[in-house]
């Protein structure tokens, strides 16, 4: 058996003597040559030459055998001080790289190759001696390997880590061992549901144990195959909290103990007919590994592109044989996840986070809408746990997309589509939501148990959620809560919202509650008395009217046992529900439900399956709560005493502001010509996604499908680079085939641009290890032009008195504005992106709008901001600040005609999602007779 630490001996052996010999050379080269020199022909300076003159004539003396031999001296000390000068210069650069050297050995080999052949000695020099004192102080990783037997074929080892001294060797090492409740949460899944069998390309996660030496450049050239992944254990490990307590935040330092999470893409092809073997009984012999079936190419691909384009050549007929048996093998697909984990105690289902989707894009509406231009600071991020639910609800809502064999792209598997508008679940069972109805039992339902109270904040979160999706029409289900209770569970909301109303106490309650049974009961009878040709007329109108799903949520006392009783025995699917929390109503049915959200059914209810309530935090509650406020343009209800009678009403500044749906692009009011086209390709972003070639005026690539433009899109809006997992994800690309995904995007893009510009020397997505990025010698964005148009209107430094520059400036931006980011996409990563921009572009015309309202404005002014502020009107419909400013400029005008124009058309926009324009709006177009009659 070979010595664990022999192939380190040979290596830094090999480094030394590279080393040694390396450091001979370059002094034999910088003291030997002028040795040398100077024992041949000594200084070349003459002796008795004393002035300029002296050297001329002794220039014009006709050439003999000493003169050459003196000039041939000179020409060799002018050589050695270049390559002095040269060695110093080298030593400069390798001292200051030399943290990149110690990631990347290969940097040397690159800056050698950069380098002329005048320059490339001292390099070659300097460089080997510096890489072998590298290797000399740490060497490469090795692997350990098992002794195999004569004739025995050995299986190949999934990951390899440097040998530790063990004490005992255990049967799983941990180097090896698998974290499946990783996978099972990067699928969407709790870990109750580890999710499929590890399978073909899937990615296998590894604990790897970091030792003296490591970095993460050698670990990720061991464990990945491919030194330039190391970013991706750098993303992977982070955030990670280490047993000493610090973090990962330099990739160029880490320490020896730290454990890392290594991602190892598992090859294997899956046995035909597995076998269980127990855990007493020790492992059999590892069989003999079944051939791997060769990944087919995507049909993007081609045999242009350099090392991309590679093809594995097999018979046709093995291929055919080998794929129909891992299709028969192949495990059946995961079912799509119904509930989505939003951290440590937090569980809510896609038809909630649907509702939030909704009011993510209520909250981006409004944050932007009011905003004056002189605001600097940017609007709030979004919670991290509503940014994920959000995700999960576009990734359920988008259509399914059919993976073919002609797919470019391989998409994660998303949850299921949610409910129905309006629907609330309370929890899942067999990875199905259960609706609200199965709360509506004859006697009631009582939750206790620890996880009863955030049980109780998920299902009120639910009903606003699922109001939020039937704005602006009433919701279909609706709570009412006491005071003391509401303040527990959701302490910020106020007395009346949207579908939660808050009682003074529980009588109150109760009394809403009958209430809104004799309105059904009344509802019913006009239904059942009305003529058939009116019947749907009277269902409507009851809808209009409010009437639906009512819960009841409160805590029994004993003053009002006998009421809630009484109300409790009433209940009914449709019509009313109550849900009482710690203390059970005489016959009503006791649920007690666990932390995690999992309930123990009582006797009663012993005939129906177990279910897994969703659950929240105060802290998750709080976020949510934030963002559904901030949706309809109202903050959190501040009170300084909990128990106070007369409670601070809610602040709303403004009103319910939703965000309404992009309009298809009108004619713009601005006539924006295409600006000159500098380089090869011009990408535009700002409107539909659109390519231009070599300056012609029709558009490129109209052809590529959806991703591209998506996965163009998303590269212009990061000029700076993308990492592939950070692309992968806004992408929403399966974690087992995201990189021949990218592949393959890449692929199309060159496809398409190559035939139209006819480059095909370079590539127009730089690809500099785990980083893409835009050529930006090759391609031009209108994003880049547009911001670059601003920071000259608007420079940091404080705008310049020239408000004709600023005019002009601004002008030249919005000619690249033609629409907002990424029109007519679909896409949740943009929607940042989207209101940056428009932020961005607004702010710039109502700074020029609020000069031209002056009264030293000139005329000509006046018309070019009224021509702006038409232009993002035209973009942006619902912008209530826009359409103040014009009013008042056409008035200013003398073209009131056009001022009633612009307000009757922010008035269609705004009732289209069930708004009015606000007063300060309205009193700029109310006539002003009033006062005049009165007199």
């Amino acid at each position: 058996m070979t010595h664990p630490y022999a192939p380190q001996r040979r290596q830094r052996l090999t480094a030394a003597l590279t080393a040694g010999g390396t450091l001979a050379l370059t002094l034999a080269l910088l003291a030997g040559m002028p040795y040398v020199l100077w024992r041949a022909t000594g200084l070349p300076w003459p002796e008795h030459v004393s002035s300029l003159g002296e050297f001329g004539r002794r220039l014009m003396q006709p050439v003999g055998d000493p003169l050459m031999i003196d000039l041939l001296a000179v020409v060799g000390w002018v050589c050695w001080a270049a390559f002095a000068c040269t060695v110093v210069r080298e030593t400069c650069w390798y001292t200051t790289h030399l943290p990149q050297l110690l990631r990347d050995r290969h940097a040397h080999d690159e800056h050698v190759a950069a380098l002329s052949v005048k320059g490339s000695l001292a390099a070659l020099c300097i460089g080997t001696l510096i890489i072998a004192l590298i290797g000399l102080w740490r060497p490469q990783m090795v692997s350990a390997q098992q002794p195999s037997k004569p004739g025995e074929e050995r299986v190949h080892i999934a990951a390899t880590a440097p040998l530790l001294p063990a004490p005992a060797l255990k049967p799983t090492p941990p180097a090896v061992a698998v974290t499946a409740v990783a996978r099972a949460a990067t699928a969407g899944l709790g870990p109750e549901h580890p999710g499929p069998p590890a399978t073909a390309g899937e990615v296998r996660h590894v604990e790897y144990t970091v030792i003296e030496g490591d970095t993460l450049w050698d670990i990720a050239h061991t464990h990945l195959g491919d030194a330039l992944k190391w970013p991706r254990i750098y993303a992977l490990n982070k955030d990670r909290v280490q047993s000493n307590g610090a973090q990962l935040t330099d990739p160029d330092l880490i320490r020896p103990g730290w454990q890392l999470t290594i991602p190892v893409a598992h090859r294997a092809t899956p046995p035909r007919a597995p076998t269980p073997v127990p855990d007493a009984t020790p492992s059999p012999p590892a069989a003999p590994p079944t051939p791997t079936v060769p990944a087919q190419p995507a049909p993007d691909q081609d045999m242009g592109g350099g090392h991309e384009a590679g093809r594995a050549h097999t018979p046709a007929g093995s291929d055919r044989h080998a794929e129909t048996e891992a299709r028969k093998t192949a495990p059946h697909p995961a079912p799509a996840p119904a509930a989505i984990g939003l951290g440590e105690a937090s569980l809510i289902g896609i038809t909630a986070a649907a509702g939030l989707l909704v009011a993510r894009r209520y909250w981006y509406w409004h944050q932007h809408r009011l905003r004056e231009p002189d605001q600097q600071a940017e609007a709030p991020a979004l919670s991290p746990l509503v940014d994920k639910a959000a995700q999960a609800a576009h990734a359920a809502t988008r259509p399914r997309r059919p993976q073919g064999p002609d797919a470019l792209v391989t998409y994660r598997t998303p949850p299921q589509k949610p409910r129905s508008t309006g629907t609330v679940t309370i929890g899942v069972r067999d990875n199905r939501e259960v609706l609200l109805d199965e709360l509506a039992l004859p006697g009631g339902c009582a939750w206790t148990g620890p996880g009863s109270a955030g049980a109780a904040r998920a299902l009120l979160v639910g009903i606003l959620t699922a109001a939020e999706r039937r704005r602006p029409g009433p919701p279909s289900v609706t709570a009412i809560v006491p005071e003391h209770l509401a303040e527990s569970l959701l302490p910020e909301l106020p007395a009346q919202f949207t579908a939660l109303t808050q009682s003074p106490d529980t009588t109150e309650a109760i009394r809403a509650a009958e209430q809104h049974l004799v309105a059904h009961a009344r509802a019913q009878d006009e239904k059942a008395t009305a003529p058939a040709a009116t019947e749907p007329a009277t269902a409507t109108s009851a809808q209009e009217t409010g009437l639906g799903t009512l819960l009841l949520l409160t805590v029994p006392d004993a003053a009002h046992s006998g009421q809630l009783q009484a109300l409790a025995a009433r209940s009914r699917p449709h019509a009313l529900i109550v849900l009482t929390l710690d203390d059970p109503l005489p016959g009503a049915a006791s649920w007690h439900v666990a932390d995690d959200g999992t309930t123990h059914l009582g006797p009663r209810d012993q005939h129906l399956s177990p279910l897994r309530l969703f659950h929240l935090t105060p802290e998750a509650g709080r976020d949510m709560t934030e963002v559904l406020l901030t949706a309809h343009g109202q903050r959190p209800r501040l009170r300084i005493l909990p128990t106070s009678p007369h409670p601070d009403g809610e602040r709303s500044d403004t009103p319910a502001t939703p965000t309404a749906d992009e309009e298809p692009a009108r004619p713009h009011a601005v006539e924006a010509s295409r600006p000159a086209q500098t380089k090869p390709v011009r990408l535009h972003v700002l409107g539909p996604i659109t390519l231009y070639a070599r300056g012609h005026p029709d558009p490129v690539g109209t052809n590529l499908r959806t991703e591209v433009h998506e996965f163009l899109a998303l590269l212009a809006a990061h000029p700076a680079g993308l990492l592939a997992s950070d692309i992968a994800d806004k992408l929403h690309l399966d974690p087992g085939s995201d990189h021949n995904a990218l592949k393959n995007l890449r692929r199309a893009v060159r496809r398409a641009l190559r035939a139209a510009t006819g480059i095909t020397a370079q590539e127009f997505i730089v690809l500099q290890g785990e980083f893409h990025k835009l050529h930006p010698e090759l391609v031009e964005t209108d994003l880049a032009d547009f911001t670059r148009s601003l920071k000259e209107a608007f420079p940091v430094s404080g705008p310049d008195e020239r408000e004709n520059d600023i005019l002009s400036a601004v002008r030249d931006a919005l000619a690249h504005y033609r629409g907002p980011f990424a029109q007519g996409g679909d896409y949740l990563w943009a929607d940042a992106i989207r209101e940056h921009c428009a932020v961005k572009a607004t702010d710039a015309v109502l700074c020029l709008a609020r000069q031209a309202e002056g009264a030293d404005a000139a005329p000509r002014e006046r018309d070019t901001v009224l021509t702006l502020l038409e232009h993002l009107s035209t973009v942006h419909p619902d912008h209530e600040r826009l359409a103040q400013h014009t009013i008042r400029l056409y008035q200013a005008a003398g073209r009131h005609d056009a001022a009633r124009h612009t307000y009757t058309r922010l008035k269609r926009h705004l009732a289209d999602i069930g708004l009015e324009p606000e007063s300060a709006t309205q009193a700029l177009v109310t006539p002003r007779t009033h006062f005049r009659q009165t007199r």
